[in-house]
Order: structure tokens, then sequence, then C-alpha cells
């Protein structure tokens, strides 16, 4: 008799289960001998009466159980069930935890599945300190720490982490337990300071990104705050973190990533204006070079915050002063702000102030400026409207439109994935009336402009797009808008076989040759592959190895799909 384990196995439910048989065979119950009979190699083939003359140790029934599931002793299936159990912890403290590297961008979903996770086996909490910390588990994490108090700075799976950051970096605690969490590991001894680096670069190399327990807190990031939360109980742990010993002139990436959030709170606990830190421009204050990002993000507070803390107006960062970062990006106010600092001016060419110009929506400036020189729109940024999408001014975006800037110029991205990634509705609307492509692919993964908002959680601008636009076949079929499949083949026929490698804006590889039918059989979406036959999509392409959209469908058990493919394509195998 052969069994398995169960999906989450625990060791203490076989531990039951072992008692359980040896209860029954002391009791003679036949089902018991039977199994015993099966599996045990010194019994096989004992007589029910010889059986019930043994004596049953928990031993024999544990080894009997092994064999049941397939292994040859109690110690290897030990063995297999604590190795599951930490590979599902560790998946679950790879999945809470924000990580801020690629390819493992951090989404939203990754939170979602590690709460599921929790709530279904809430014993992945309890698997090592680790998933205790992630989990908030403030019983498990006394009880580790009780075994070994050494276990509070360790380094464990699956990043190599010490508890402490994953207890800050977790975004799938119980509620409320993350301050507890923490403070239970600094009370026990937890380094304040614990970090990790990203890049795998040494720590005095340029290139190496130090994030420390408080970086994990703020929350920011590329992949952006929806996916990338705060704590949610952020402002206290890091209070607690300061307190504590966390040293402010550390928490560079924090302040990157997060600037608006990080930067009250450590000017408040002592960052002081001679901190240095590196750029590729060499070293620099960290306070110089937040007055560099905030002065050329537009964000005039903490311009403001920075000047009043003593931060260096004259250094460069990315080659820029402050000022001269404020003026690329048409910040006026802030380089007038700048100016009245002390800040040092820099003399600018025709291009450069052109571009300040439009960049803050200055019309009658600009056109000033083209009546004197015309061939400015021609000698400036041709991605002028991205950088007005940027900015965040629709002045400047209808502007730059105006003067004959295109809306298309790819730059990684385009104006349209810059406005529906900030979920700014009227400025996409203006991009889409006035010409802006709804089907161009930015240069990483890929998605439209549809696809970014909706990685960023922008919803209504996703829906006006995909409502609206022209868009593209496959974003009507990956978002199962079946309802734009008439209107989508009537403007542009030849979509319906045309391959995904053919609508990229990066070198394709060889996975794109998918037509639109093939991906959504490789998917699963059934309604999508009805639709696409209906219109008569080609049911006889083939992968390069030679394999049917129909055996690829039958692979993965889609029968409805397989039926729906031999039904286009009859004696298709």
């Amino acid at each position: 008799m052969t069994g398995s384990l169960p999906h989450h196995p625990s060791l203490e439910n076989l531990k039951k289960r072992a008692k359980a048989l040896q209860k029954k065979w002391r009791a003679g119950e036949a089902e018991a001998l039977a199994r015993v009979r099966a599996s045990h190699p010194r019994y096989g083939g004992a007589s029910d009466d010889a059986l019930r003359a043994a004596k049953p140790r928990l031993t024999d029934c544990q080894l009997a159980l092994a064999r049941e599931a397939g292994f040859a002793s109690w110690a290897q299936l030990k063995l297999a069930v604590e190795t599951s159990g930490e590979e599902l912890a560790n998946q679950f403290v790879s999945l809470a935890c924000l990580c801020y590297d690629d390819p493992h961008y951090d989404h939203r979903s990754f939170q979602v599945r590690a709460r599921q996770m929790l709530a279904d086996s809430p014993e992945i909490g309890r698997a090592h300190i680790w998933a205790a910390a992630a989990a908030g588990n403030i019983d498990a994490l006394q009880a580790f720490l009780r075994d070994d108090a050494a276990l509070v700075n360790r380094e464990g799976p699956p990043y190599g982490w010490p508890p402490l950051l994953c207890a800050c970096y977790s975004r799938a605690q119980r509620e409320g337990s993350g301050l507890a969490a923490v403070k239970l590991l600094l009370d026990g001894g937890a380094d304040p300071n614990a970090c990790t680096l990203k890049h795998n670069d040494p720590p005095g190399s340029e290139r190496a990104r130090r994030f420390t327990a408080f970086t994990g807190l703020v929350g920011g990031g590329s992949t952006g705050l929806a996916n990338q939360p705060p704590h949610p109980q952020w402002r206290a742990i890091a209070e607690l973190l300061l307190q504590r010993g966390a040293d402010p002139a550390q928490q560079e990436q924090a302040l990157w990533i997060h600037q608006e959030a990080a930067l009250p709170l450590l000017l408040a606990y002592g960052l002081k204006p001679d901190a240095m830190t590196r750029s590729q421009d060499g070293p620099i204050t960290l306070l110089g070079r937040e007055l560099c990002v905030a002065a050329r993000s537009g964000r005039a507070p903490q311009v403001q915050m920075l000047i009043d803390h003593g931060a260096r107006l004259d250094e460069r960062f990315q080659a820029r002063t402050p000022w001269e970062h404020a003026m690329a990006r048409g910040h006026l106010e802030i380089a007038r702000m700048l100016q009245e600092a002390g800040s040092p001016r820099a003399e600018l060419d025709d291009v450069q102030r052109f571009t300040a110009l439009v960049l803050a929506a200055d019309e009658a400036g600009a056109r000033a400026m083209l009546q004197r020189s015309p061939d400015l729109v021609g000698r400036a940024q041709k991605e002028m409207v991205l950088r007005a999408v940027s900015a965040g001014r629709i002045e400047a975006v209808r502007l730059a439109l105006d003067l004959g800037f295109d809306p298309d110029t790819l730059d990684e991205i385009v104006a349209m994935h810059g406005a529906a990634g900030r979920g700014d509705v009227a400025m996409v609307r203006l991009l889409l009336e006035r010409g802006a492509s709804p089907r161009i692919r930015e240069t990483f993964y890929d998605p439209t402009p549809a696809g970014w908002a909706d990685f960023f959680d922008q919803k209504a601008t996703r829906d006006l797009i995909l409502n609206e636009a022209a868009i593209c076949l496959f974003d009507a079929l990956d978002y199962d808008r079946l309802d734009r499949l008439d209107d989508v083949l009537a403007r542009d026929p030849e979509a319906l076989e045309r391959p995904f490698a053919r609508c990229l804006t990066r070198e394709p590889r060889p996975e794109d040759w998918q037509t639109p039918l093939a991906r959504m059989v490789e998917r699963g979406k059934a309604e999508a592959v009805r639709a696409l036959l209906a219109r008569g999509a080609d049911a006889g392409v083939r992968y390069a190895d030679g394999r049917s959209l129909v055996g690829v469908a039958r692979e993965k058990g889609f029968e409805q799909i397989v039926a729906m493919l031999q039904a286009a394509q009859p004696g298709a195998g």
C-alpha cells in the first residue's frame, strides 16, 4: 500500500496518525493489521494472530506510515516533511516581503498571495524565525529566541536577511503585529542598522545600494506605492528604530525611494548637512543629493525643508546643481526659491531656456523664442511631451503638442505610459485626442499604456484606454474586452494573425512568435479562443518545435479548448 504527503504536511499530524495506528493495532482492528502487513518489512505475510500477539511499538507504526507514503524510513519521511514546510515558509517570506530586485519586481498580488497562504496554513508562521518575523507571529518569535538567542541577527532564507529585515519589509503580517515583532527583536539584540546590499556589490562600491530595516518601512520604489506600499505601522516602527540607534545618515535608499515620507523623520532625528554619500559624480552630501532630487521632481515643500536644514546649494548630482535640475524640468518657482536662498545660477543656452519655458507651460515665452530661432523645436529633445507629462502639467503637455512635438517618441516609455501610470485621466484624454498611440509597448516588460496603468493600479486611466482608444488586439484579449474585437479587426484586419513579436519595441525572443490565438490557448482563455476562431483565426499554427495548438491545450488540460480547436480544424491531433 502506498500513500502520499498531504498538501501542507505537518509532522505533528503524522505523529498523531502513528499513535492512532498503534492504538488500533493493539486493539486488533482488521484495517490496522492489514496496513501493517502491507507496509512493515518485518511483518509482511504475518497472520492476523501473529500481529495481534506482537507488541506494537510507536517506531513500528511510524515506519509503517513512512512506507505507506513511499519513504524507506521514518527519518526520511520526517526530513521530507520538514523540508516541505521550510520551502513553503521560504515561499511565504519571498511573497510577503518587498524585495526591490529585478526580475523579482514587487507587485501587490504577491502580498495578497502571502496573506492567503498564512490564512490557509498558519503553521507557516512557526516554520522558522524569518517566517515568524514576516508573519508577525509574536509567540513563535519569542519561542525561537528563547531557544537560541543568537537567531536574532542570523541571516536566513530566502534572501539571506536577518529577522529584523523580514519584519520591516513584510506586508503580510497579522494586523497590528509588526511593531510588536520589531520591538521584540530589538529587545533581543537585533541590529537597528541591519541592511542588505543590492547589485551584489561590495559596501564601498558606487553602485551598491544599502537597503536598511528603515528603508523597508517607508514604501515607494520603481513599481509605485500601489505595489510597494508603506508598512501599515511604518512611522511608529521607524521612530522606534531611530530611537534604538538606527543611523539617519545610513538611510539614503529610503530617501531615494520615498523622500516625502522619510525626509522629515530623518531630519527630526538628527540627519546632519555634512552626512556624505556617493554618486557617479563623486562624493556628495546626502542633503545636497536630496535637494537635487527634490528640485528635479518639483517638490517645493521638500526643497524648502532642505534649504532650512542647511543643504548645500552648489553640489552637482547627475551633472547638475539643484537650480539646474529645477530649470531643466520647468520648475521655475523652485528655481526662484533656490536663487533667493543663494544658489548659484548657470548660463543656459537657447535650447535649455526654451525647454524650461515649454515645461513651465510659458507659451508666450516659448513662442517669443521661436520667433527669434524657428529651429528650436528641431534642436530640442524629442521626448518633450513625455517630459511634460513627468512634470505633471497638462498645460505643458498641450503646449508641447501645439508646438509639434511627437507624443509617441519612445524613451523606454512614451507619454501615454507616463500619463496612464500617473492616473491622470485628463492628460490621457488629451493625448488620445491629439493622436498619441495606445499600442506602443514599454521596452522592458512590454505593457502598453493600458497595461502600465493596470500595473500601477490606475483603474480609471486603464478603463478609459480600453473603452475608448484604438487599442491593439492583444490588449483586448488580455483584459477580456472581447466586445472590442470587431472594432480592432475592422481597423486592423492583419492583427488577427500578427505575432506578438511584431508588436514589441525590444528585440523579440523565441517565445514571442505567438499569434493572438496561440497566446490565448497557452493561457487557457476559452472565451477568447472561441471569439478568435469565430473570426477566422488560424487553428493550424504550430510551435517552433512542431507542437500543435490542440496538443498544447491537451497537455495543459484545457479540454474545452481542445474541442473548439478540433471543431475548427477537423482531423487535428
